[in-house]
Protein backbone atom coordinates (compact mmCIF):
# COMPACT_ATOMS: atom_id res chain seq x y z
CA UNK A 1 0.00 0.00 0.00
CA UNK A 2 1.47 3.37 -0.64
CA UNK A 3 2.01 6.23 1.48
CA UNK A 4 -0.66 8.87 1.29
CA UNK A 5 1.90 11.67 0.54
CA UNK A 6 3.20 9.90 -2.49
CA UNK A 7 -0.48 10.21 -4.32
CA UNK A 8 -0.19 14.11 -3.90
CA UNK A 9 0.48 15.84 -7.13
CA UNK A 10 0.88 19.56 -7.85
CA UNK A 11 -2.87 20.63 -8.40
CA UNK A 12 -3.34 19.08 -5.06
CA UNK A 13 0.18 21.40 -3.74
CA UNK A 14 -1.69 24.20 -5.86
CA UNK A 15 -5.08 23.96 -3.72
CA UNK A 16 -3.22 24.48 -0.69
CA UNK A 17 -1.31 27.17 -1.62
CA UNK A 18 -4.21 28.79 -2.27
CA UNK A 19 -5.83 28.14 1.15
CA UNK A 20 -2.93 29.45 2.78
CA UNK A 21 -2.49 32.88 0.35
CA UNK A 22 -6.15 33.27 1.04
CA UNK A 23 -5.93 33.20 5.19
CA UNK A 24 -2.68 34.87 4.64
CA UNK A 25 -4.20 38.23 2.86
CA UNK A 26 -6.35 38.51 6.14
CA UNK A 27 -3.72 37.14 9.32
CA UNK A 28 -0.41 37.30 8.04
CA UNK A 29 1.29 39.57 5.23
CA UNK A 30 4.67 37.87 5.53
CA UNK A 31 3.35 34.86 4.50
CA UNK A 32 1.38 36.18 1.49
CA UNK A 33 4.64 37.20 0.14
CA UNK A 34 6.18 33.51 0.88
CA UNK A 35 3.53 32.20 -0.29
CA UNK A 36 3.42 34.01 -3.88
CA UNK A 37 6.97 32.54 -4.39
CA UNK A 38 6.04 29.02 -3.82
CA UNK A 39 3.58 29.15 -7.17
CA UNK A 40 6.54 29.69 -9.07
CA UNK A 41 8.02 27.20 -7.65
CA UNK A 42 5.77 24.86 -8.12
CA UNK A 43 5.33 26.00 -11.94
CA UNK A 44 9.12 25.53 -12.55
CA UNK A 45 9.51 21.43 -10.86
CA UNK A 46 8.14 18.44 -11.05
CA UNK A 47 8.09 15.04 -9.89
CA UNK A 48 7.67 11.61 -10.86
CA UNK A 49 4.42 9.92 -9.46
CA UNK A 50 5.38 8.26 -6.32
CA UNK A 51 8.80 10.36 -5.73
CA UNK A 52 7.86 13.67 -4.32
CA UNK A 53 10.64 15.71 -2.33
CA UNK A 54 12.93 12.93 -3.46
CA UNK A 55 13.49 13.84 -7.68
CA UNK A 56 12.69 17.06 -8.48
CA UNK A 57 13.19 18.18 -12.04
CA UNK A 58 12.68 21.04 -14.12
CA UNK A 59 9.19 20.81 -15.35
CA UNK A 60 8.57 19.96 -19.52
CA UNK A 61 6.49 23.18 -19.75
CA UNK A 62 9.19 24.97 -18.28
CA UNK A 63 11.94 24.01 -20.40
CA UNK A 64 9.78 24.45 -23.80
CA UNK A 65 8.66 27.45 -22.69
CA UNK A 66 7.90 30.24 -25.67
CA UNK A 67 6.86 33.10 -24.18
CA UNK A 68 5.56 34.43 -27.75
CA UNK A 69 3.18 31.74 -28.12
CA UNK A 70 -0.36 32.94 -29.23
CA UNK A 71 -1.50 30.84 -25.97
CA UNK A 72 0.75 32.77 -23.66
CA UNK A 73 -0.23 36.48 -24.68
CA UNK A 74 -3.07 36.79 -21.67
CA UNK A 75 0.46 36.47 -18.99
CA UNK A 76 2.48 37.88 -20.90
CA UNK A 77 -0.17 41.11 -20.23
CA UNK A 78 -0.07 40.85 -16.85
CA UNK A 79 3.79 40.70 -17.15
CA UNK A 80 3.47 44.47 -18.80
CA UNK A 81 1.40 45.79 -15.42
CA UNK A 82 5.11 45.30 -14.14
CA UNK A 83 6.71 46.81 -16.70
CA UNK A 84 4.95 50.44 -16.45
CA UNK A 85 6.91 50.99 -13.16
CA UNK A 86 10.16 49.71 -14.49
CA UNK A 87 10.29 51.83 -17.51
CA UNK A 88 9.19 54.76 -15.29
CA UNK A 89 12.37 54.11 -13.56
CA UNK A 90 13.59 57.02 -15.91
CA UNK A 91 11.72 59.98 -14.86
CA UNK A 92 12.76 59.19 -11.00
CA UNK A 93 14.52 61.41 -7.89
CA UNK A 94 12.89 59.80 -5.21
CA UNK A 95 14.44 56.11 -6.02
CA UNK A 96 13.19 54.51 -2.26
CA UNK A 97 9.43 55.15 -3.39
CA UNK A 98 10.26 53.46 -6.63
CA UNK A 99 11.91 51.09 -5.83
CA UNK A 100 8.36 50.11 -3.29
CA UNK A 101 6.76 50.37 -6.13
CA UNK A 102 8.73 48.17 -8.31
CA UNK A 103 8.88 45.66 -5.24
CA UNK A 104 4.38 45.41 -5.05
CA UNK A 105 4.11 45.18 -8.47
CA UNK A 106 6.75 42.46 -9.04
CA UNK A 107 3.63 39.28 -8.17
CA UNK A 108 2.54 40.76 -11.74
CA UNK A 109 5.67 39.36 -13.05
CA UNK A 110 6.32 36.26 -11.17
CA UNK A 111 2.96 34.99 -11.47
CA UNK A 112 2.37 36.18 -14.97
CA UNK A 113 5.56 33.67 -16.42
CA UNK A 114 4.27 31.23 -13.85
CA UNK A 115 0.61 31.14 -15.50
CA UNK A 116 2.52 30.50 -18.70
CA UNK A 117 4.05 27.07 -17.65
CA UNK A 118 1.66 26.03 -15.41
CA UNK A 119 -0.88 23.72 -16.82
CA UNK A 120 -4.77 24.28 -16.88
CA UNK A 121 -6.79 23.96 -13.66
CA UNK A 122 -10.15 21.88 -14.01
CA UNK A 123 -13.03 22.87 -12.97
CA UNK A 124 -13.12 20.55 -9.44
CA UNK A 125 -9.96 22.18 -8.64
CA UNK A 126 -11.37 25.91 -8.67
CA UNK A 127 -14.28 24.81 -7.04
CA UNK A 128 -12.82 23.17 -4.28
CA UNK A 129 -10.87 26.70 -3.71
CA UNK A 130 -13.28 28.74 -4.02
CA UNK A 131 -14.98 26.18 -1.51
CA UNK A 132 -12.09 26.48 1.14
CA UNK A 133 -12.91 29.92 0.71
CA UNK A 134 -15.74 30.27 1.84
CA UNK A 135 -15.79 27.86 4.16
CA UNK A 136 -12.90 30.36 5.64
CA UNK A 137 -14.69 33.16 5.53
CA UNK A 138 -17.42 31.93 7.30
CA UNK A 139 -15.36 30.71 10.25
CA UNK A 140 -13.72 34.31 9.92
CA UNK A 141 -17.59 36.15 10.13
CA UNK A 142 -18.60 33.54 12.56
CA UNK A 143 -15.24 35.11 15.21
CA UNK A 144 -16.14 38.62 14.21
CA UNK A 145 -19.87 38.29 15.34
CA UNK A 146 -18.99 36.43 18.11
CA UNK A 147 -16.99 39.78 18.84
CA UNK A 148 -19.45 41.96 18.18
CA UNK A 149 -22.24 40.86 20.88
CA UNK A 150 -19.77 40.08 23.46
CA UNK A 151 -18.90 43.95 22.90
CA UNK A 152 -21.81 45.52 21.13
CA UNK A 153 -21.70 48.73 22.90
CA UNK A 154 -18.19 49.96 22.56
CA UNK A 155 -18.22 48.56 18.75
CA UNK A 156 -21.07 51.13 18.44
CA UNK A 157 -19.77 53.71 20.28
CA UNK A 158 -16.38 54.19 18.34
CA UNK A 159 -18.61 53.60 15.03
CA UNK A 160 -20.04 57.04 15.62
CA UNK A 161 -16.43 58.25 15.43
CA UNK A 162 -15.55 56.65 12.32
CA UNK A 163 -14.17 53.35 13.41
CA UNK A 164 -15.17 50.16 12.15
CA UNK A 165 -15.98 46.71 13.26
CA UNK A 166 -12.89 44.94 14.96
CA UNK A 167 -11.91 42.32 12.27
CA UNK A 168 -8.19 40.73 11.73
CA UNK A 169 -6.17 43.41 10.53
CA UNK A 170 -7.24 45.48 7.79
CA UNK A 171 -11.19 46.22 7.68
CA UNK A 172 -11.18 47.01 3.29
CA UNK A 173 -8.97 43.68 2.49
CA UNK A 174 -10.90 41.82 4.91
CA UNK A 175 -14.26 42.95 3.35
CA UNK A 176 -12.62 42.29 -0.34
CA UNK A 177 -12.03 39.08 0.29
CA UNK A 178 -15.41 38.61 1.59
CA UNK A 179 -16.88 39.88 -1.30
CA UNK A 180 -15.25 37.77 -3.42
CA UNK A 181 -15.89 34.80 -1.20
CA UNK A 182 -19.90 35.51 -1.72
CA UNK A 183 -19.08 35.76 -5.84
CA UNK A 184 -17.65 32.73 -5.27
CA UNK A 185 -20.16 31.27 -3.23
CA UNK A 186 -22.49 32.12 -6.09
CA UNK A 187 -20.29 30.15 -9.01
CA UNK A 188 -20.64 26.77 -6.48
CA UNK A 189 -24.51 26.99 -6.17
CA UNK A 190 -24.42 27.66 -10.13
CA UNK A 191 -22.38 24.97 -10.93
CA UNK A 192 -23.66 22.68 -7.99
CA UNK A 193 -20.17 21.63 -6.75
CA UNK A 194 -20.34 18.41 -4.02
CA UNK A 195 -17.13 17.71 -2.78
CA UNK A 196 -18.32 14.12 -1.13
CA UNK A 197 -21.74 14.79 0.90
CA UNK A 198 -24.87 15.94 -0.26
CA UNK A 199 -25.51 18.17 2.16
CA UNK A 200 -22.96 20.30 1.26
CA UNK A 201 -24.95 22.36 -1.31
CA UNK A 202 -27.10 23.29 1.69
CA UNK A 203 -23.98 24.50 3.33
CA UNK A 204 -23.08 26.43 0.54
CA UNK A 205 -26.59 28.15 -0.03
CA UNK A 206 -26.39 28.76 4.18
CA UNK A 207 -22.98 30.40 3.92
CA UNK A 208 -23.74 32.59 1.12
CA UNK A 209 -26.72 34.14 2.90
CA UNK A 210 -24.84 34.56 6.36
CA UNK A 211 -21.47 36.53 4.09
CA UNK A 212 -24.34 38.37 2.46
CA UNK A 213 -25.58 39.35 5.54
CA UNK A 214 -21.97 40.25 7.65
CA UNK A 215 -20.93 42.13 4.03
CA UNK A 216 -23.87 44.19 4.80
CA UNK A 217 -23.20 44.50 8.68
CA UNK A 218 -19.75 44.85 8.63
CA UNK A 219 -20.99 48.47 6.26
CA UNK A 220 -17.30 48.77 4.48
CA UNK A 221 -18.12 50.75 2.14
CA UNK A 222 -15.39 49.60 -0.43
CA UNK A 223 -16.62 45.63 -0.19
CA UNK A 224 -19.80 46.50 -0.59
CA UNK A 225 -19.61 48.22 -3.72
CA UNK A 226 -17.20 45.94 -5.47
CA UNK A 227 -19.04 43.33 -4.23
CA UNK A 228 -22.16 44.30 -6.07
CA UNK A 229 -19.79 45.87 -8.84
CA UNK A 230 -19.24 42.22 -9.47
CA UNK A 231 -23.00 41.39 -9.45
CA UNK A 232 -23.68 43.78 -11.51
CA UNK A 233 -21.07 42.99 -14.09
CA UNK A 234 -22.36 39.35 -14.30
CA UNK A 235 -25.69 40.33 -14.00
CA UNK A 236 -24.87 42.25 -17.53
CA UNK A 237 -23.10 39.23 -18.97
CA UNK A 238 -26.24 37.58 -18.32
CA UNK A 239 -28.41 40.48 -19.31
CA UNK A 240 -26.19 40.42 -23.18
CA UNK A 241 -25.82 36.38 -23.78
CA UNK A 242 -29.34 35.70 -22.85
CA UNK A 243 -31.04 38.59 -23.53
CA UNK A 244 -32.44 38.92 -19.68
CA UNK A 245 -32.44 42.43 -19.53
CA UNK A 246 -34.10 42.65 -16.03
CA UNK A 247 -31.48 41.01 -14.02
CA UNK A 248 -28.78 43.73 -13.88
CA UNK A 249 -31.97 45.83 -12.76
CA UNK A 250 -32.71 43.61 -10.58
CA UNK A 251 -29.38 43.32 -9.09
CA UNK A 252 -29.48 47.20 -8.99
CA UNK A 253 -32.96 47.59 -7.33
CA UNK A 254 -31.62 45.16 -4.53
CA UNK A 255 -28.95 46.85 -3.88
CA UNK A 256 -30.94 50.23 -3.43
CA UNK A 257 -33.49 48.72 -1.48
CA UNK A 258 -30.74 46.65 0.89
CA UNK A 259 -29.32 49.89 1.43
CA UNK A 260 -32.46 51.65 2.48
CA UNK A 261 -33.35 48.68 4.47
CA UNK A 262 -29.97 48.10 6.03
CA UNK A 263 -30.10 51.60 6.93
CA UNK A 264 -32.97 51.78 9.29
CA UNK A 265 -32.34 47.72 10.37
CA UNK A 266 -28.59 47.87 11.21
CA UNK A 267 -27.19 50.41 13.60
CA UNK A 268 -23.23 49.47 12.35
CA UNK A 269 -24.52 50.51 8.50
CA UNK A 270 -26.74 53.61 9.60
CA UNK A 271 -23.73 55.15 11.26
CA UNK A 272 -21.17 54.36 8.86
CA UNK A 273 -23.77 56.24 6.94
CA UNK A 274 -24.25 59.33 9.34
CA UNK A 275 -20.41 59.07 9.73
CA UNK A 276 -19.97 59.52 6.12
CA UNK A 277 -22.78 62.39 5.76
CA UNK A 278 -20.96 64.47 8.95
CA UNK A 279 -17.46 63.88 6.90
CA UNK A 280 -18.58 65.18 3.70
CA UNK A 281 -20.13 68.00 5.50
CA UNK A 282 -17.00 69.17 7.27
CA UNK A 283 -15.28 68.88 3.74
CA UNK A 284 -17.68 71.76 2.53
CA UNK A 285 -17.31 73.71 5.43
CA UNK A 286 -13.43 73.56 4.54
CA UNK A 287 -13.03 71.98 7.98
CA UNK A 288 -12.27 68.48 6.98
CA UNK A 289 -8.87 68.38 7.94
CA UNK A 290 -9.33 65.21 10.51
CA UNK A 291 -11.55 63.20 8.12
CA UNK A 292 -11.12 60.10 6.44
CA UNK A 293 -13.48 61.43 3.73
CA UNK A 294 -12.61 64.60 2.83
CA UNK A 295 -9.02 63.03 3.11
CA UNK A 296 -9.57 61.00 0.05
CA UNK A 297 -11.46 64.02 -1.77
CA UNK A 298 -8.42 66.21 -1.41
CA UNK A 299 -6.23 63.28 -2.27
CA UNK A 300 -8.17 62.94 -5.90
CA UNK A 301 -7.37 66.95 -6.28
CA UNK A 302 -4.45 66.04 -5.99
CA UNK A 303 -4.22 63.26 -8.39
CA UNK A 304 -5.74 65.62 -10.97
CA UNK A 305 -3.55 68.61 -10.25
CA UNK A 306 -0.66 66.81 -10.68
CA UNK A 307 -1.53 65.19 -14.42
CA UNK A 308 -2.80 68.22 -15.49
CA UNK A 309 0.69 69.38 -14.78
CA UNK A 310 2.12 65.91 -16.45
CA UNK A 311 -0.43 64.93 -18.86
CA UNK A 312 1.69 62.73 -21.10
CA UNK A 313 3.94 60.74 -18.94
CA UNK A 314 2.95 61.67 -15.51
CA UNK A 315 5.19 62.83 -13.08
CA UNK A 316 6.78 59.33 -12.49
CA UNK A 317 5.54 56.76 -10.36
CA UNK A 318 9.07 56.95 -8.56
CA UNK A 319 8.31 60.84 -7.92
CA UNK A 320 4.39 61.11 -6.76
CA UNK A 321 4.77 60.70 -3.44
CA UNK A 322 7.15 63.48 -2.99
CA UNK A 323 5.02 65.69 -5.02
CA UNK A 324 1.72 64.98 -3.13
CA UNK A 325 3.72 65.86 -0.14
CA UNK A 326 4.54 69.47 -1.88
CA UNK A 327 0.69 70.11 -3.11
CA UNK A 328 -0.48 68.97 0.79
CA UNK A 329 2.09 71.15 2.33
CA UNK A 330 1.30 74.38 -0.06
CA UNK A 331 -2.56 73.71 -0.99
CA UNK A 332 -3.70 72.04 1.85
CA UNK A 333 -2.39 72.61 5.15
CA UNK A 334 -4.63 71.71 7.19
CA UNK A 335 -4.99 67.88 6.59
CA UNK A 336 -2.31 66.27 8.82
CA UNK A 337 -1.47 63.28 6.75
CA UNK A 338 -1.33 63.55 2.90
CA UNK A 339 -2.41 61.27 0.91
CA UNK A 340 -1.76 59.60 -2.48
CA UNK A 341 -4.76 59.59 -4.75
CA UNK A 342 -7.31 57.17 -3.67
CA UNK A 343 -8.64 56.01 -7.50
CA UNK A 344 -5.89 53.64 -9.06
CA UNK A 345 -6.98 54.90 -12.74
CA UNK A 346 -5.99 59.09 -11.15
CA UNK A 347 -2.81 57.28 -9.46
CA UNK A 348 -1.44 55.83 -12.61
CA UNK A 349 -2.71 58.74 -14.46
CA UNK A 350 -0.87 61.11 -12.11
CA UNK A 351 2.33 58.96 -11.59
CA UNK A 352 2.48 58.11 -15.42
CA UNK A 353 0.27 60.00 -17.82
CA UNK A 354 -1.99 59.36 -20.36
CA UNK A 355 0.28 57.10 -21.93
CA UNK A 356 0.97 55.20 -19.00
CA UNK A 357 -3.10 54.64 -18.42
CA UNK A 358 -3.87 53.34 -22.01
CA UNK A 359 -1.03 50.56 -21.48
CA UNK A 360 -2.99 50.02 -18.02
CA UNK A 361 -6.10 49.50 -19.36
CA UNK A 362 -4.50 47.65 -22.10
CA UNK A 363 -2.44 45.14 -20.03
CA UNK A 364 -5.25 44.47 -17.46
CA UNK A 365 -8.62 44.08 -19.45
CA UNK A 366 -6.56 42.62 -22.64
CA UNK A 367 -6.68 38.77 -21.51
CA UNK A 368 -10.86 39.62 -21.14
CA UNK A 369 -9.84 38.97 -24.82
CA UNK A 370 -8.38 35.75 -25.38
CA UNK A 371 -9.34 32.04 -24.49
CA UNK A 372 -13.04 32.49 -24.30
CA UNK A 373 -12.42 34.29 -21.07
CA UNK A 374 -14.94 36.94 -21.86
CA UNK A 375 -17.77 34.13 -21.71
CA UNK A 376 -16.75 33.21 -18.32
CA UNK A 377 -18.92 34.65 -15.36
CA UNK A 378 -16.79 34.43 -12.65
CA UNK A 379 -13.78 35.95 -14.46
CA UNK A 380 -16.33 38.67 -15.38
CA UNK A 381 -17.58 39.01 -12.13
CA UNK A 382 -13.58 39.41 -10.64
CA UNK A 383 -12.96 42.67 -13.04
CA UNK A 384 -16.21 44.18 -12.42
CA UNK A 385 -15.69 43.75 -8.50
CA UNK A 386 -11.90 44.61 -9.18
CA UNK A 387 -13.01 48.04 -11.02
CA UNK A 388 -15.21 49.00 -9.05
CA UNK A 389 -12.62 48.78 -6.31
CA UNK A 390 -9.86 50.83 -8.21
CA UNK A 391 -12.26 53.83 -8.74
CA UNK A 392 -11.98 53.57 -4.56
CA UNK A 393 -8.80 53.04 -3.75
CA UNK A 394 -5.34 52.26 -5.22
CA UNK A 395 -5.69 48.81 -5.06
CA UNK A 396 -2.52 47.44 -6.37
CA UNK A 397 -0.30 49.84 -4.58
CA UNK A 398 -0.11 47.76 -1.10
CA UNK A 399 1.15 44.63 -1.02
CA UNK A 400 -2.34 42.53 -0.19
CA UNK A 401 -4.49 44.40 -2.31
CA UNK A 402 -1.53 43.60 -5.27
CA UNK A 403 -1.56 39.96 -3.76
CA UNK A 404 -5.39 39.44 -4.08
CA UNK A 405 -5.62 40.67 -7.61
CA UNK A 406 -2.71 38.48 -9.33
CA UNK A 407 -3.81 35.40 -7.43
CA UNK A 408 -7.44 35.59 -9.06
CA UNK A 409 -6.13 36.86 -11.95
CA UNK A 410 -3.94 33.26 -12.32
CA UNK A 411 -6.38 31.08 -11.04
CA UNK A 412 -9.29 32.43 -13.01
CA UNK A 413 -7.07 32.05 -16.40
CA UNK A 414 -5.56 28.73 -15.31
CA UNK A 415 -9.58 27.57 -15.39
CA UNK A 416 -9.74 28.46 -19.19
CA UNK A 417 -6.88 26.44 -20.13
CA UNK A 418 -7.36 23.05 -21.16
CA UNK A 419 -5.61 20.96 -18.82
CA UNK A 420 -2.55 19.51 -19.56
CA UNK A 421 0.37 17.31 -18.78
CA UNK A 422 3.14 18.83 -16.47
Amino acid sequence: MSRWWTRITRMDLLVLIYFIAFASMILSPFVLSVTMWLIPALALFAWQPGQIGDHPRLSKRALSLNIFDRKQQPFLLLIGLFGIILFSGFQTEDWPYWWERLRIRLPFLILGLSGMILPGLPARRLHAILAMLLGFMTLMCLGVGVNYLLHAAEIQLAMQRGQPIPVPRNHIRFSMLLAMSLLGGFELIRSRYIYRWKWERQAQILAVFFLFFMLHFLAVRTGILAFYGGAVSIGLWYAIRFRRVWVPVAVLGGFALLVWSGYHILPSLKSKIDYMRYDLSMYQKGEGGLYADAGRIVSLETGWKIFTRHPVFGIGAGNLRQEVNRIFASDYPQFVEPLTPHNQFLYILAGTGAIGLFIFLFCFYGPLCFHRNQHTPLLIGFYGLVSTMFLLEHTIENSIGTGFVTLFLLLLMLHQRPPETL
